[in-house]
């Protein structure tokens, strides 16, 4: 198995993605004072978003079918996958993650026409009397 896996995310900017001690939230919501302080990640690493994918291009501003990629050892991955397997991210493909770049490119391939609902709005579909923003280059 390999040591990394390469994460693709379709978030614009990327994410942070957190790895928590479990046992330590589970104390924090059992005491009897409410703890004010955050918690503590026990680690962290940022993903790229869309704006670092070497496609893309701020004038044209497309981000359907593009994503960051980041390198992220496998046993981190595994561990914030386990304990965020239910959030919107995973379930609808917005952070995910291939064993190889060419998985990645492959997988990328397939969601390129996968919306996110995170695009701009198509001009050609603006409603009447709307007229869309002119970009300066």
């Amino acid at each position: 198995m390999a040591d990394t896996v390469t994460v693709l995310c379709r978030l614009p900017s990327g994410i942070r993605l957190d790895l928590h001690d479990l046992s330590s939230l589970s104390e924090r919501t059992q005491a009897t004072a409410p703890v004010m302080t955050p918690p503590q990640a026990r680690s962290s690493i940022l993903l790229n978003g869309i704006r670092q994918d070497p496609l893309y291009h701020p004038v044209e501003n497309r981000l359907l079918g593009r994503a960051g990629r980041t390198t992220v050892p496998t046993n981190f991955w595994k561990a914030w996958l386990e304990q965020n397997r239910q959030s919107d991210l995973i379930t609808r493909k917005i952070i995910f993650a291939e064993t190889t770049p060419a998985r990645a490119d492959n997988a990328m391939a397939e969601l390129a026409k996968d919306r996110t609902g995170l695009e701009g709005a198509d001009n050609t579909t603006l409603a009447e009397g709307v007229t869309p923003m002119q970009t300066t280059a």
